[in-house]
């Protein structure tokens, strides 16, 4: 059975995305830090994936707003 999404849940912004990898990448630094290099390469790796669809979220909302004005 499909579970069905809360309809009051709201979309995320750019700027709760960026917010969160900022999160992130400090999680990262920490790990690198206390020796773990292979889990903090790997959070990096899914982060660079990330920063990639910000990016794509950010130009998308960019042409929202030109094509507003």
């Amino acid at each position: 059975m499909p579970k069905k999404q809360p309809s009051h849940s709201k979309a995320a912004t750019a700027a709760d995305i960026e917010r969160s990898i900022q999160a992130l990448n400090r999680m990262a630094e920490r790990l690198w830090g206390e020796g773990r290099e292979v889990e903090a390469k790997a959070l990096l790796d899914a982060l660079d994936g990330l920063n990639r669809a910000l990016d794509r979220i950010r130009i998308g909302e960019s042409r929202k707003v030109r094509t507003l004005h």
